[in-house]
């Protein structure tokens, strides 16, 4: 009985120091100048159910064969040692790069970032050195630890007795569900702080893994009314817009060029004209905001380049984990911007990057012309694909040569992770540096656009994909990180005016559509007569931005994390946008 006891004592004791060490190391590689190392018992203890729960989950296997080693006990010795090696690989990768999941996006480790990967994709090259060194380090010596002492205090032990192991199997259940009451334990029973870093360093990475995997299913469609009327009733009785109308400064026509430039990772923050100087890095993008009708509170519609996309070529939002490039055969039903413009129009998409990532090719199958990183002859490339002043000279290239009337978008690719970017050193931190270097190819091409007998037919879109959590670190679902530049510039543009509305990166199909004479796409507006709010979603939650401020809806926690200033009208939003995606 006591050799039983001992075991689960001695187990449970390995892997808290185990996890102890753990947030130790997510806390160092996350380290800021607003943290502190005197908060960490409280990091510790916000966390220690999470920890014993995981615990419980993994010593469930080693407790059964301790009851099948009393028949078979060679057997369940064999099967116990690779039981545990298997766990201990998976649960120290797991560890080893969750605090650069972190770091790089803004969430804990999960699945996701298989789709980035392959030599195609470049996903692994797009990280720095450094975080390989400092990751594989902390695997070798914990795998080192184990072999040195943690295995062998993971030995089932000499003596067994069932009835122990009966009790304890039973323990192992109540430790599992973090108690007894009647809701089970999640992730926010880790949540103490207003600390965004302090709160994802008490979550257990590997029950965070876990949870994310094994649940990300429910969240391919959204639902949380009993019917779509009531989720419209709700959108319905809270209008943001205040009746301004723009739609008189853009002189469209049936023969007007338009051009979308979507910019990699260019968050507001690094606008000067929007944010400022502390971290300004676009000095051509500043002026052309100058020029144009400029937004001054666009938003993105999520964290990532895919769901960005999806948004600006269909409307649609991706909410939290959904992946709806996923879906193409749903996609390829869908309304699109290339669909918008007629057999007298050649469309076109250019990208530097190779569109099997996230399967983004999907968005752009109706383009006329699609090039990408394969259709561009250079060697000036990073692990992401072909530089932005290859790509952009291009673009112009082919946009100046057409004689038909065009819709052409590019994308830009040299401010993506590892920030490398050719021969260009103007600032000290890498990725403003990457930034200003495609704010410099943005300033040429615009500047051989004005030049040309085109620019006073044309039309020109800039925003961004996404915003970031660079460089500041602002918790992930903060307003800020979504909160990115919008201009329209061109001939056709009548006056320079500053519009101060809230609007949506997924407002811009809208916009074209009513640049055409077309009905808007979904439940949008045109930028052109601003709605007044906006939604993102990040990796656990859904937002809505309106006149009144944020109100953030944590899809785990299930509530709010802020005093919501609205009814559900994220909720309803997103419930209406997945009915509409996944129904024809």
């Amino acid at each position: 009985m006591l050799d039983t006891f001992k075991y689960y004592v001695r187990v449970i004791g390995v892997w808290l120091v185990f996890f102890l060490l753990s947030k130790m190391y997510f806390l160092g590689v996350n380290f800021d100048k607003s943290s502190s190392v005197i908060e960490f018992p409280r990091i510790w203890l916000a966390g220690l159910r999470l920890d014993l729960s995981v615990i419980g989950y993994i010593l469930a296997v080693p407790l059964v064969l301790t009851l099948i080693s009393i028949i078979l006990p060679k057997i369940s010795r064999q099967l116990n040692r690779i039981y545990w090696i298997s766990v201990i690989v998976l649960i120290i990768i797991i560890v080893a790069v969750d605090p650069y999941f972190f770091q790089y996006w803004g969430q804990k480790t999960n699945l996701g970032f298989i789709q980035f990967l392959g030599k195609e994709n470049a996903g692994l090259g797009s990280i720095f050195m450094s975080t390989y060194v400092i990751a594989i380090g902390f695997m070798v010596l914990s795998i080192y630890g184990f072999y040195k002492k943690g295995f062998k205090m993971l030995s089932l032990p000499q003596k067994t007795s069932w009835y122990t192991t009966l009790l304890l199997l039973g323990l192992t259940a109540i430790v599992i569900r973090g108690g007894i009451s009647n809701v089970p334990i999640n992730i926010s029973s880790a949540y103490y702080s207003s600390s965004n870093l302090y709160n994802n360093t008490a979550v257990n990475s590997v029950w965070n893994f876990l949870a994310t995997e094994l649940e990300k299913d429910k969240h391919k469609a959204l639902v949380f009314f009993d019917s779509n009327q009531e989720a419209q009733k709700i959108l319905a009785e809270n209008l943001d817009s205040d009746g301004s109308n723009y739609s008189d400064l853009v002189s469209a026509n049936d023969s007007s060029n338009i051009i979308l430039i979507v910019l990699e990772s260019f968050s507001a923050k690094v606008v000067g004209f929007l944010s400022g100087n502390k971290y300004g890095s676009t000095p051509e993008l500043d002026k052309i905001m100058k020029e144009g009708i400029s937004f001054n509170s666009a938003y993105a519609s999520s964290f990532r380049s895919d769901k960005g996309l999806l948004a600006l070529t269909t409307g649609f939002p991706s909410a939290a984990r959904q992946t709806l490039t996923n879906f193409p055969s749903k996609l390829s039903g869908k309304p699109n911007i290339f669909k918008l413009f007629g057999e007298n129009y050649q469309t076109g998409f250019y990208y530097g990057g190779n569109l099997e990532f996230a399967n983004i090719s999907v968005l752009f199958n109706d383009a006329n012309i699609v090039k990408s990183q394969k259709d561009f002859d250079s060697k000036n490339k990073n692990t992401w694909g072909v530089h932005d002043n290859t790509v952009f000279e291009i673009f112009g290239n082919d946009v100046l040569a057409e004689q038909r009337p065009q819709f052409k978008m590019l994308f830009s690719l040299s401010s993506h992770e590892p920030f490398d970017v050719p021969d260009f050193n103007r600032l000290e931190d890498p990725y403003l540096n990457s930034v200003a270097y495609t704010d410099s190819c943005l300033g040429v091409l615009i500047d051989r656009l004005k030049a040309s007998p085109k620019w006073e037919n044309t039309i020109v879109i800039i925003t961004a994909d996404h915003g970031t959590i660079r460089p500041d670190n602002a918790p992930l679902f903060d307003a800020i990180n979504f909160k990115v530049p919008m201009v329209i510039t061109g001939g056709l543009v009548n006056r320079d005016t500053v519009v101060n509305q809230i609007v949506s990166q997924a407002d811009i199909p809208a916009t074209l559509a009513d640049l055409k004479g077309e009905p808007p796409f979904f439940n949008q507006s045109s930028i052109l007569a601003p709605s007044g709010r906006a939604f993102y979603s990040y990796h656990d939650g859904i937002s809505y931005v309106s006149p009144k401020g944020v109100q953030y809806y944590d899809l785990v926690q299930k509530k709010y994390l802020t005093e919501n200033v609205a009814p559900p009208v994220e909720r309803a939003y997103y419930q209406l946008a997945n009915y509409a995606f996944f129904n024809p």
